[in-house]
């Protein structure tokens, strides 16, 4: 299995930057990196929905990238990095309850 690292994700963010889209830097603003840590991985947010046709185009992309166009998200099961557009929204268990 070839080795990708973190780098085709910066590759993703660099593309959909390059198309339009821009990025919520860190809370706190002290870094401009598109990526930050939380609990469960590295996130990236975006400040509009993202362009899954921009995303896909991007060459070189791993099979195990999973492209989630109802949650507006794309997902790596290699480097547990997330970028998600401004139509996500994290689905809340009191969200069900009405």
């Amino acid at each position: 299995m070839e080795q990708h690292g973190e780098q085709h994700m910066h590759e993703l963010v660099d593309a959909l930057v390059r198309a339009g889209s821009r990025f919520t830097p860190r809370p706190g603003g002290w870094s401009r990196e598109p990526f930050w840590p939380t609990k469960a991985d590295q996130v990236c947010h975006l400040e509009s929905p993202i362009d899954f046709a921009v995303a896909r185009a991007v060459p070189g992309q791993p099979e195990e990238l999973a492209f989630d166009e109802d949650s507006d998200t794309i997902s790596c099961r290699l480097c547990w990095m997330t970028i998600t557009g401004a139509a996500h929204r994290p689905e809340r268990a009191w969200d069900r309850w009405g």
